[in-house]
């Protein structure tokens, strides 16, 4: 079984994240639908009972492991120097949460994040923690836009429609990646979007203000 450093300690020394580790790996390998607390147990270091005594069911599980990696993910985007421009700021997080590492961590952090996505269309529980996460994230780029706007470096531009869509893009990027096997030229076009949308100095002819 493949290492999950780039999420987890190698061997997590605290029981709950050990089995939550497991659960990564089991769900990497065989999916939401193949999953279940028995496999886990077998992706488990220690006693595999231990994972009966925290959980009785594979969602309870998965639900923590979801508020784990959406910490996780945020966290990725957290570490923006504030002495920065806020347009190499904005770079920086995209850099950040669209890795272009083919590392086989990565590979299954997006895998094991695009199943959980999947669960919320029909589970409240999934859907709640999923909007938190995106919330926290959006949060994140719309300071970065108001004080580019404040600044003078941005135009003034609505700050919550262009956090929302530029959140939508990474999440979908993601996404895309993880279902399709394909990408989308999403960097270069987010490199478009802040050159011509929202820095002050360089609009495009075709989108400059009469």
């Amino acid at each position: 079984m493949e290492e999950s450093s780039f999420i987890f300690a190698d061997n997590p020394d605290d029981t709950k994240t050990a089995i939550l580790k497991a659960t990564f790996d089991a769900l990497a390998e065989h999916g939401y639908s193949n999953l279940t607390i028995d496999r886990i147990s077998q992706y488990f270091p220690k006693s595999g009972g231990l994972v009966f005594y925290h959980y009785d069911k594979k969602d309870e599980v998965l639900l923590d492991l979801l508020d784990h990696l959406l910490k996780r993910f945020v966290e990725i985007g957290m570490p923006i120097s504030e002495n920065k421009s806020p347009e190499d700021r904005l770079r920086a997080l995209f850099v950040q949460l669209l890795p272009q590492s083919d590392e086989q961590q990565v590979e299954k952090y997006e895998i094991v994040l695009a199943e959980l996505r999947m669960q919320a269309a029909q589970k409240s529980e999934f859907r709640e923690s999923l909007t938190n996460s995106q919330n926290i994230l959006c949060e994140q780029v719309l300071d970065i836009i108001y004080d580019g706007i404040d600044s003078g470096d941005f135009r003034d531009v609505n700050p919550e429609a262009v956090a929302d869509f530029l959140v939508a893009l990474i999440t979908g990027e993601i996404f895309e990646r993880v279902t399709t096997g394909g990408s989308l030229p999403i960097q270069s076009e987010l490199d478009n979007y802040i050159k011509y949308r929202l820095l002050k100095n360089n609009s495009c002819s075709c989108q400059k203000e009469k």
